[in-house]
């Protein structure tokens, strides 16, 4: 047996033509699989024949008709040019009909007849009878056809028979007769060689794409000259729609619809074959032998044989797919039913062979079956893998799967809460089915404590406060404090009842304080300080104890290894974000950015879109803290963008405080205005996240100048603020904003009485609230007690991590320092707030309006004397006109304005001139922030 390439057989059939006479003649058995080229060489043959002035008589084995008799030698009555006498002995053949057995001796005498007629015209003209897949013939043609082998070769007759199979053990009760047909010429078809492919590729592309191609194309097709024809056309379809130089991949194989519609339809002929990939293709990267032959129901030998036919045929490669669109084509043709009964089956065999159970399930889902019991189980099992392994969606198609069965209980209340924790990644709106069924099982009795918890959370998270409290009571009743997991949930809790629905707390069970867990972090935080870097004394960084280190003691840069933040047995994400603002709240922004950061990293957005979105926007609270403005603004705007208004309930009002806040404070009071616009639930103001939202928009309103509404906002802060956990409710800095409210109404007393009493509360420890309540006193401060106060704002400010609230302390002792005479030193203050708020992350802001041109030199500035600190450098009457005169009015238009004296204008922009050390009007706007921004402290 040869085993060649198409182009030494079209070679070999050449001599077969150019040999034969009227008493010589020959056979010619080729063997190949799907895709290897045998019909398109026996094109060739056809065009050798006619250039050499042979007849050629041509017939096609078909599956669907292996069973008609006599319809493949039928066939050749259709030829062109075949001999009357020949056209009527095959017509007598079908006429006599279908012998009772194969020595009919009226059948043997017609088959003779027709061997007869062929022999006749052979001997007029060289004559070729070509069949292309014989194996699928029928019995009565593939007779006949035998019957005329057997007398080719003396009877000037060429004829070729084509076998759509690998020449190997198992086909040869098919083959085995003609093989054994004296002067036979065997050959099997070889996959086209490298050169070959080089050589089709020239053809259709030129030289240098070929080149650049070649060893891709051989690759991914085998060498089979049906792939290489599809990915010739995929290329070229590639190119067209995108001509650019590059567009195409040059340095690979363009894999498109060509390739994958050529792959499949070369197996449509060979079901056995088809039937093999598309078992392989089910099975995945967990095909194995054995499993194939239990998932196909055959044995060893058949299974090598078929895998060496498609591996001689180019389509595999090692036993495996040589690209994985093959694969994807395979998968794509199969029929829904055959689909779904092959993945069933494989869900079977891999259980069996105690395979994960992510995998099992992922054959569940595709089959599509109503699962049993067993099934339900390994769904529920693999969810929650799925889950911790961020692939929500495919863990929500296991339990929507394991849905359909409609369990009984328990397994009905795992399913939905389930169901409950993959949704609430999503869209926690989309979960309210769910809620209702647990809600029903809790009032039965069949919830257990750890589904209540997350209940609990679901419904504070949409303001539900009377249900949430119906399951607070439930908890209640059922809460054993000698169980240290219940300890933990509880304390879990706890901390969502604080920020989402504080009201309900007394209703709630103590945590226990024997267990260690300690009020400001939940059992979340703990289980990743767990995984955290260790300080110096071995505890976790971030822990309490350690937020009085020194910065190089905590800044380790990153933040350890860090489970995946999932829903699991022991806890639920949202606690996880909870921790973030607790962090912030207790003054560790770096310890909190850092692990916002790896929390985040840990988190695929498109996958868990409501996951990221919550996380992000703490992250953008946490930015928002450390004054990161722009970063604020760019984290908070991507958490609404991934996550529907519906899906936030009373937690919109973190991204929206974030927004509103930041914009103000860089100035774009129109832009945060815009987001106070935006619809939020009544029930977020009996939440701790409203008591943000009131905060961000009084400042919003002392921006715009509405002093009164900002009051309002800050002091409704007040009723929850005062219930809010004693050493963390003075972190939302209400009362420094009311105080700051009451400066811009001009009642320094009610301002003072207010922000003495936050300072009272937030403690002698540097904080940025500290460094902020301290501004506003100095303000309501007599002006020789000014200076000190703000000095030591900004001393502990520029240990808060926060640029932001650190200039606009600098700007505030700048402007105190210019008043006081000083005005070098007021420059340096303000040069520092400047280069703050130029910093990428904090533009300037409107309170920060001192951007002189040129820097000014030591005698630029004005000698002050020493009594000068205890006024004013600018009298009521200079400010008013340097204030006209910065806006560009003429002395005149200024003099008609102020109902003066142009004189009298011209001797207070002297005095101005002089005191400020400017020469002329356009420098007085440089100078001018410094007098008319921040608080306005009332002269004595």
């Amino acid at each position: 047996m040869n085993w060649a390439s198409p182009r030494d057989y079209a070679a070999e059939f050449g001599e077969l033509l150019a040999e034969a006479g009227p008493h010589q003649g020959g056979v010619m058995a080729l063997h190949g699989g799907p895709g290897t080229g045998k019909t398109t060489l026996l094109r060739r043959f056809r065009e050798h024949a006619a250039e050499s002035g042979a007849l050629y008589l041509a017939a096609t084995g078909f599956r669907n008709e292996s069973d008609v008799p006599f319809a493949t030698i039928e066939q050749l009555t259709h030829s062109s040019g075949l001999p009357a006498e020949a056209r009527a002995a095959v017509h007598r053949l079908w006429e006599g009909g279908v012998p009772r057995e194969a020595s009919d001796s009226g059948h043997v005498e017609r088959m003779r007849d027709l061997t007869s007629a062929l022999e006749a015209a052979a001997r007029k003209t060289p004559l070729v009878v070509a069949v292309d897949d014989t194996q699928y013939a029928d019995e009565l043609s593939r007779a006949c056809l035998l019957h005329l082998a057997r007398r080719a070769q003396n009877s000037g007759i060429i004829m070729v028979i084509t076998f759509g199979q690998a020449l190997c053990e198992g086909h040869a009760d098919r083959t085995e007769e003609f093989l054994l047909v004296p002067g036979c010429r065997v050959g099997e078809i070889a996959p086209l060689s490298k050169a070959e492919v080089r050589l089709l590729l020239e053809g259709r592309l030129g030289a240098g794409t070929a080149e650049e191609l070649l060893a891709a194309v051989h690759r991914v097709s085998g060498g089979s000259p049906a792939l290489v024809h599809a990915l010739i056309r995929d290329y070229k379809a590639a190119r067209k729609a995108r001509p650019e130089p590059g567009a195409a991949g040059e340095e690979d194989a363009v894999v498109g619809k060509a390739f994958e519609w050529v792959y499949v339809a070369r197996l449509k002929h060979h079901p056995q074959l088809l039937a093999y990939v598309r078992a392989l293709a089910v099975l995945g990267p967990h095909a194995t032998p054995a499993r194939l032959g239990q998932l196909l129901d055959r044995g060893p030998e058949r299974l090598a044989m078929e895998m060496r036919e498609l591996e001689l045929a180019g389509l595999l490669e090692d036993g495996g797919f040589r690209h994985p669109a093959a694969r994807r084509a395979v998968l794509k043709a199969l029929g829904g039913d055959e689909c779904a009964g092959l993945h069933l089956r494989a869900a079977g065999v891999l259980q069996a062979e105690g395979v994960s159970v992510t995998t099992v399930a992922e054959h569940l889902v595709a089959g599509g079956g109503i699962p049993d019991d067993a099934g339900v189980a390994v769904l529920l099992r693999a969810s929650r893998q799925l889950l911790a392994e961020g692939k929500v969606d495919a863990s929500l198609r296991c339990l929507r799967l394991a849905d359909r069965a409609e369990p009984a209980e328990p397994r009905r209340v795992e399913v939905d809460l389930g169901l409950l924790g993959a949704l609430w990644c999503v869209n926690p709106a989309a979960a309210e089915p769910e809620v209702s069924r647990l809600m029903s099982a809790m009032r039965a009795g069949a919830l257990d404590a750890r589904a209540v918890h997350a209940l609990v959370a679901w419904l504070l998270w949409f303001g539900r406060t009377k249900e949430a409290g119906e399951a607070i009571t439930h908890l209640g009743k059922s809460y054993d404090p000698l169980d240290p997991r219940a300890g933990e949930q509880l304390t879990a809790t706890r901390a969502i009842v604080a920020h989402l629905s504080p009201a309900l707390l007394p209703d709630l069970p103590e945590s226990d304080p024997s267990s260690g867990i300690r009020d400001m972090t939940s059992a979340a935080y703990l289980e990743h300080a767990a995984h955290m870097s260790l300080g110096p004394s071995g505890v976790p960084l971030g822990d309490n104890d350690l937020l009085v280190l020194d910065r190089d003691e905590t800044d380790t840069g990153d933040a350890g290894t860090l489970p995946s933040p999932v829903p699991g047995a022991r806890y639920s994400w949202d606690r996880d974000a909870i921790t973030l603002l607790e962090l912030v709240q207790h003054g560790d922004l770096s310890q909190a950015e850092r692990l916002g950061a790896a929390l985040l990293a840990r988190l695929p957005a498109e996958g868990s879109p409501a996951r990221f979105a919550i996380f992000q926007s703490v992250h953008a609270y946490i930015a928002l803290q450390r004054g990161e403005m722009d970063t604020a603004v760019t984290r908070a705007a991507t958490a609404l963008e991934h996550l529907p208004h519906h899906g936030w309930g009373v937690v919109i009002g973190t991204p929206l405080s974030t927004l509103v806040h930041a914009h103000t404070a860089m100035g774009r009071s129109d832009e945060a205005a815009r987001y106070l616009e935006y619809p939020v639930p009544d029930e977020m103001f009996h939440s701790t996240i409203g008591l943000f939202y009131l905060v961000a928009r009084g400042h919003h309103s002392l921006a715009t100048g509405r002093p009164y509404a900002a009051l309002n906002d800050f002091t409704a802060c007040a009723p929850l603020g005062e219930k809010w956990h004693s050493r963390s409710r003075h972190l939302l800095g209400w009362r420094t904003g009311a105080a700051e409210a009451y400066v811009a109404l001009d009642e320094p007393a009610r301002a003072r009485t207010m922000v003495e009493r936050e300072l009272a509360d937030i403690g002698p420890r540097p904080s940025r609230l500290r460094g902020n309540a301290l501004r506003i006193l100095a303000a309501t401060s007599p002006p020789d007690q000014r200076e000190a106060l703000l000095r030591e704002a900004v001393h502990i400010l520029r240990l808060s991590d926060n640029r932001f609230a650190l200039a606009r302390a600098l700007a505030d002792l700048g402007r105190s320092q210019l008043d006081n005479g000083r005005v070098q030193e007021s420059r340096a203050a303000w040069e520092e707030a400047q280069q703050l708020g130029h910093q990428p992350e904090a533009r300037t802001s409107p309170w920060m309006t001192w951007t002189p041109s040129h820097p000014r030199t030591t005698f630029d500035f004005p000698a002050v004397s020493s009594s000068s600190a205890d006024k004013p450098l600018l009298s009521d009457a200079e400010r008013r006109v340097a204030a006209l005169a910065s806006e560009g009015k003429s002395n005149r238009q200024i003099a008609r304005h102020l109902y003066i004296t142009v004189s009298t204008v011209e001797q207070h922009l002297t005095r101005v001139y002089r005191k400020l050390s400017v020469r002329r009007r356009a420098e007085l706007s440089q100078f001018l922030g410094l007098l008319t921004n921040g608080m306005d402290f009332p002269a004595d």
